[in-house]
């Protein structure tokens, strides 16, 4: 790989890492991540161009190097890579907190990137009609998820109905805004992934929000406290808030893990207290920003 490296980027490799099919290395300068990348070209270009318009507003994001031909991808053994000259943020797990570097970050309304994600509800829509027509690998599995798969899709179903209704309360989707944002966040993601511009899409604050606090939850390493003060300094709109919420109610974790066939069996085993948990939710903001009534959900007793 050092030779390929030299090769496509004139670089001279003083170490080189592999870890999870991406090698870290660096010359006498910088520190690099050479990792394959599965997207489109002319979405790597659209990335690009994103990521010098966020290296103009913060020096936390990592840059894109171009190879000697002028491409943002190489070809390495018949898979394209993407080098990233690493910014100064260490490998350290992230904490709900640094979700805030993102917000000051907006991106103006008359810049257009295809990787913007809102709204949400039609791919949710997709995917909840792929699943209502998923074939399981066997009878065993088809009774153990049966249940689960008519839970989350019920859940789902509702995010998208308390989605639609609030975005009746606005005359253009246009007037929120939009930040840097990550597909997925998880409690165990660490700073040198959270700053990876082949990381960032498009969306509202909300979204990593909701997916941190979701998965904070299904790795056990949440306080209910803590991220009732998060939402507080948040001090987010009732639009906002509406919006968390009906992030919060899609079960984005379980499609993802249906997708790739591997649902823990915790699920089943604290989906109650997942309830539990999603409601403490709702009536804090209930109480703090007066979001809209959900009939259905009930305090615990």
């Amino acid at each position: 790989m050092k030779e390929y490296i030299n090769y496509y980027y004139h670089l001279v490799v003083e170490e080189l890492r592999l870890t999870r099919g991406r090698y870290f290395f660096h010359d006498q300068q910088y520190h690099y991540l050479l990792e394959p990348t599965f997207l489109s070209p002319e979405l790597l270009e659209e990335i690009n161009n994103l990521n010098e318009f966020l290296r103009n507003e913060s020096n936390f994001f990592h840059q894109i190097i171009k190879n000697s031909e002028g491409n943002i991808f190489s070809i390495i053994d018949r898979k394209a890579y993407v080098l990233l000259r690493l910014s100064n943020v260490i490998e350290e797990p992230i904490s709900i907190h640094d979700l805030k570097s993102e917000w000051a970050i907006v991106i103006p309304k008359g810049k257009k990137f295809l990787n913007t994600r809102f709204p949400w509800f039609p791919l949710w829509e997709e995917k909840i009609d792929y699943f209502e027509k998923y074939s399981f690998a066997d009878k065993k599995d088809l009774l153990r998820q049966g249940a689960l798969l008519n839970f989350f899709i019920g859940m789902g179903e509702n995010a998208i109905s308390y989605m639609k209704e609030t975005l009746r309360e606005i005359d253009s989707i246009d007037t929120l805004s939009l930040v840097p944002s990550h597909r997925r966040v998880f409690t165990q993601m660490n700073l040198v992934d959270f700053y990876n511009p082949i990381n960032i899409i498009l969306d509202l604050r909300v979204r990593d929000i909701a997916e941190y606090m979701k998965d904070s939850f299904w790795s056990s390493k949440y306080d209910l406290r803590e991220l009732e003060d998060f939402l507080y300094q948040a001090r987010l709109s009732k639009i906002e808030a509406q919006l968390l919420f009906s992030r919060l109610l899609f079960p984005s974790f379980y499609f993802d893990y249906l997708e790739r066939r591997e649902v823990p069996n915790t699920f089943e085993s604290r989906l109650e207290e997942y309830q539990f948990f999603i409601t403490d939710l709702y009536y804090y903001l209930k109480e703090t920003y007066r979001i809209e009534e959900i009939k259905w959900l009930k305090k615990k007793t």
